[in-house]
């Protein structure tokens, strides 16, 4: 036998000798109960030191003795760990019956005093009270649950390109940072991407598990050290007693108001570097990501664009609170709209899908299509229920696209019904796909039934199908057209989204076939699809697809509203403002009322006049100081001199003016006339009759000579 099995058969009978010496103590000392002590903390006095220690001698002395007694001993077979097992067994035992003992004389104590008291045990009843639960909102909400492994581009692209692909994208930039030290210091200009990356040493980031208990989007470590510049969350309504859904909203400190004011005042300047130096001070500004994102996108540098809309992404995870994680997951986090700090994420997590999409990640794409879906489902203000199903058809979740459609959520979405009870609404153009899901699972009878459907309610959504693949309608459908510019509208987006999908063999041979088995379609007998159905949120979305093709069928009054811009696209027409500054970028500043000055002449001439009293707030006048106002301005008028300006006493404006004009200004701030005592100490009229209309045409053809006092005028323009 070798050395090394001889061995191995020592150490096997020492473990042996072990075990029935550590039977027999148990034995022993079965009447004792032992209680386990907690694990000792770091910051443990000396003492417990000193017991440990002691202890651990122990251990090691009677280890020394267990081996010097399995030299003498023959070895025992593997049956002897038997009675250790039975033994903790009946140890267990032994606590359970003791155990019933305690809480019983617990009981015991506490009925003795609510007895003493007079008190009543509180029923299960009254502790915790039971709320119905509809099983259908229960469904939509799972059918919305997101799965944030699925967030994040990182473990799809993994899965499609293999462990380098995503290690590459988590680091996209490590490797080139020496470089760009060198490119610097040679005094050369930097790329864009370079100047927005975080210029720290490798390791001194921001913490690792800041960058990985994300839960949108797992952090970079080339992404600049900085807070979350003041955004937060907060409850808005809590429903976790009823249906579990929990309202939310984001929130922006001052220090935030501040840099947004000053981001709109240089989106309105219209120059890029100014947002570009502004967003390299404050690295992780969500509308400054936002709008730096759309440069980079228009200058061709796709990969700059998705970084920077992952920052803001990361930034909304970062300023998230725990329950929102826990709430997504469940389908039950809800976002208020009409709230411009809460749209932002619907923006930047629209602008992250289209950049999914043309990474050809459609799983990531189709999770955050559910994400922006679930934060408002029954409004669904991004219109993710015109994408989402060509999303789960390129991802091949074809169970869930059916599930989907299924459930009372398109119901939802109806806006009306026609006199027999039939669906009215746009979602009808994207049921086809769930006949195209259906084949794709190998139901034929089911997408057969599916297909035939909806080929008899949007006959016309087929024609032109048809057209792109380049097949011929059968004649149970030919020369149909859409009636409406809505069903073109719906009809064009869905072809847009589709049409590559439907090029195969197999589907188009499904075509053809239901195409010739339905009769011919009645088309007075399907329901109109409204103009008034592309409505704001419509209108939205085509915006931001920015197919020209789509934007010239949608209502231009929607499309070309004051208020539109990149940072916060069409905004709905009711807004909750947090602060002043939201409400001027979208409703603009205060406008005057209707007629402005033009119905007030003293308030036009206090625009000029700073002195010039006005009435107070309530529009009274007083009388006293209007009459002061009357005689100043007389003494003003008894000025004949040239025109000159002087300071006067209060350091306002004193014009001395020529007594024509002055007459003419007394005649619009009093429209009555001129006032009565506008006259000489000596009473001498002579001024009467000196603006008719026989002396007007004298003012150019008269000689200087002429002139008098009163028709200066001629000089005032000259001057």
């Amino acid at each position: 036998m070798s050395s090394r099995q001889l061995r191995k058969l020592q150490q096997q009978r020492e473990l042996e000798e072990q075990a029935r010496l550590q039977v027999q103590e148990e034995e022993s000392e079965e009447e004792v109960i032992a209680t386990s002590k907690p694990k000792p903390s770091l910051f443990a006095n000396l003492a417990a030191l000193e017991d440990e220690n002691e202890d651990e001698d122990d251990e090691e002395a009677a280890e020394k003795e267990a081996e010097d007694v399995s030299e003498h001993e023959a070895p025992r077979t593997a049956r002897s760990k038997k009675p250790k097992k039975s033994k903790k067994k009946k140890k267990g035992k032994n606590k359970l019956k003791e155990k019933p003992a305690e809480e019983k004389t617990a009981g015991d104590d506490i009925d003795a005093a609510l007895a003493e008291l007079n008190l009543k045990k509180p029923t299960g009843d009254t502790e915790c009270p039971t709320f119905t639960v509809d099983p259908g909102y229960e469904r939509i909400c799972a059918l919305l649950g997101v799965n944030t492994q699925h967030l994040r581009v990182a473990n799809e692209m993994r899965n499609l390109f293999g462990k380098t692909a995503g290690d590459n994208h988590e680091e996209p930039a490590g490797p080139r940072r020496g470089g760009n030290r060198r490119q610097r210091a040679q005094n050369q200009p930097v790329d864009l991407e370079t100047a927005l990356k975080g210029h720290h040493l490798p390791g001194k980031g921001l913490p690792e598990i800041t960058l990985r208990r994300n839960i949108f989007i797992q952090g970079k470590e080339d992404w600049p050290k900085a807070p979350t510049g003041g955004l937060t969350m907060a409850i808005v309504d809590d429903q976790r007693g009823t249906d579990g859904t929990v309202e939310f909203k984001y929130e922006h400190n001052s220090q935030y108001q501040a840099l947004q004011q000053a981001f709109q005042g240089f989106v309105e300047m219209g120059d890029p570097q100014n947002l570009i130096g502004l967003l390299q001070r404050n690295p992780y500004h969500i509308s400054l990501l936002g709008q730096v994102s759309k440069i980079a996108k228009d200058q061709g540098d796709h990969s700059l664009s998705s970084d920077l809309l992952e920052r803001g992404l990361f930034n909304f995870g970062r300023a998230s609170m725990s329950l929102f994680g826990t709430k997504i997951v469940e389908g039950k986090a809800r976002l208020d709209f009409t709230r411009p700090e809460n749209r932002e994420i619907w923006l930047i997590g629209y602008q992250y899908i289209k950049s999914l999409v043309m990474k050809g990640t459609y799983r990531t794409a189709l999770e955050w299509a559910k994400l922006l879906l679930a934060l408002s489902p029954e409004d669904d203000p991004y219109c993710m229920r015109f994408m989402i199903h060509h999303l789960a058809l390129r991802a091949h979740e074809f169970n869930w696209v059916l599930d989907l459609f299924e459930s009372e959520l398109p119901h939802v979405w109806a806006e009306d019904r026609d006199e027999e009870g039939r669906e009215k609404n746009s979602v009808n153009h994207f049921k086809p796909s769930l006949a195209f899901a259906a084949m794709q699972l190998r139901e034929g009878r089911q997408s057969r039934k599916l297909l035939s459907e909806s080929m008899q309610e949007v006959p016309w959504l087929f024609v032109r199908l048809f057209k792109e693949l380049d097949l011929t309608a059968p004649p149970s459908i030919w020369g149909i057209e859409p009636r409406t510019d809505a069903e073109t509208l719906f009809s064009e987006m869905y072809i847009l989204q589709t049409k590559d999908l439907w090029n195969s063999p197999e589907a188009t041979a499904l075509l053809m076939e239901i195409a010739h088995t339905i009769p011919k379609v009645e088309i007075g007998l399907v329901p109109l699809v409204q103009n008034t159905e592309m409505n704001l949120d419509v209108v939205r979305f085509v915006y931001l697809d920015n197919k020209p093709e789509l934007m010239r069928l949608v209502p231009s009054d929607l499309l070309h509203r004051r208020n539109n811009s990149d940072s916060d696209p069409l905004p709905p027409i009711v807004n909750i403002f947090s602060y002043e500054s939201q409400r001027t970028a979208i409703d603009g500043p205060q406008q005057p009322q209707m007629g402005g000055d033009f119905f007030d002449p003293i308030a036009a001439l206090a625009r000029l006049l700073p002195g010039l009293r006005m009435p107070d707030a309530n529009g009274n006048v007083n009388e006293e100081q209007n009459e002061e106002l009357r005689r100043e301005f007389e003494e003003e008028i008894a000025n004949s001199g040239d025109l000159e300006v002087q300071n006067g006493p209060n350091g306002e404006r004193a014009i001395n003016m020529p007594m024509s004009l002055a007459r003419r200004l007394m005649s619009m701030i009093w429209p009555g006339g001129a006032p009565p005592d506008l006259v000489d100490d000596e009473g001498n009229d002579e001024d009467e009759n000196t603006d008719t209309d026989d002396e007007t045409p004298q003012l150019t053809n008269q000689n200087e000579d002429e002139v008098d006092s009163e028709d200066e005028m001629p000089e005032l323009i000259d001057q």
